[in-house]
């Protein structure tokens, strides 16, 4: 109830006031902006937030640079946005997931709406199931059936806390038990998996899809509504017999609270205008990626309802902080 009224309050602040001066706007940006990503680099958050800054520093006048920040579930690098000036040159570029990293301490380490002033969503992360080409398995009832036989004995990679959501619902919903790995990004993951050291993934299609392209790891079901066009045979998790798994996986940039709104409405515009070009939602279909943005209030919304929805699942699968 608290984020939903903290919502409310923050969309209320985005109704009509007196016109702050024109000047105010128009300054910024005076300098470079730090757009700083709560995980390692070389994954398909990173992608995305490289790629988005790439056309950020064309249209606001002034370098965007990425600034990668990984480690405790996201929260180093959201604590890092939160102690920088509220003026717009420090930013946050974030999976969904990163809701859920205060909520895992009680009481919660902050209130995400109370330290950040939404921006906008820069896309959305399609999921899969993926395994090492050695295990025998070929379905997703295959691998619940090892799992069940060989209980503990399989090991699962997780770079953030959507995919331990979806390994945690998964192995609720098939009365299985395996091993939690966890990493800082996927692309530290990725190297164990084709190894064989850990032998099964949730995690992005992007990430898995050259090598699941080439053979060395075999994606069973990915975790869409429908089969997606980057793997029109592999069929969703739904099809294969196991319902109840989802996550959220948005991506979405952030300020320090307190960023005056004319420069919150202008990064918004401009993350809008970015998200609507042809050629970023080309590459973004490529990558098996969704174009997908919405505005601050709207996306204020999505923050207080999804941290609800994170407090219920933390306390049901009993996650914790590592």
């Amino acid at each position: 109830m608290r984020v939903l009224i903290t919502a409310f309050l923050f969309v209320m602040s985005f109704l009509p006031a007196a016109a702050p001066p024109a000047h105010a706007q128009d300054a910024y940006p005076s300098k470079a902006v730090r757009l700083v990503v709560p995980l390692a680099s070389g994954g398909p958050t990173d992608f995305l937030a490289r790629m988005v800054a790439q056309h950020l520093s064309r249209s606001l006048g002034q370098p965007v640079v990425v600034d990668n920040k990984p480690g405790a579930d996201g929260a180093i690098g959201a604590r890092e946005v939160m102690s920088a000036p509220a003026d717009g040159h420090t930013l946050l570029f974030t999976p969904g997931s990163m809701l859920a990293a205060p909520l895992q301490a009680r009481p919660p380490a902050f209130d995400w709406l109370s330290e950040f002033a939404p921006i906008g969503k820069a896309g959305r992360l399609s999921f899969c199931l993926v395994v090492h080409p050695d295990l025998p398995v070929r379905t997703v009832a295959d691998l619940v059936a090892y799992a069940r036989a060989n209980p503990d004995k399989l090991s699962f990679s997780t770079a953030t806390l959507s995919e331990l959501m979806a390994a945690s619902q998964f192995m609720k919903a098939t009365d299985t038990r395996m091993v939690r790995v966890p990493y800082k990004g996927g692309t530290q993951a990725m190297p164990d998996l084709l190894a064989g050291r850990i032998q099964v993934m949730f995690g992005p299609v992007s990430l898995v899809l050259p090598h699941a392209r080439s053979g060395a790891v075999r994606v069973l079901a990915t975790l869409l509504p429908q089969r997606g066009a980057a793997l029109p045979d592999v069929p969703t998790l739904a099809e294969a017999g196991v319902a109840g798994v989802s996550v959220p996986t948005w991506q979405s940039v952030f300020a320090p609270a307190r960023t005056p709104r004319p420069v919150v409405d202008r990064l918004a515009g401009e993350l809008a205008a970015v998200m609507s070009k042809p050629e970023v939602r080309a590459e973004l279909e490529r990558r098996a990626m969704l174009p997908e943005t919405d505005s601050p209030q709207a996306l204020a919304i999505t923050v207080a309802q999804d941290q609800a929805a994170w407090t219920r699942l933390i306390a049901e699968y009993k996650l914790g902080a590592e």
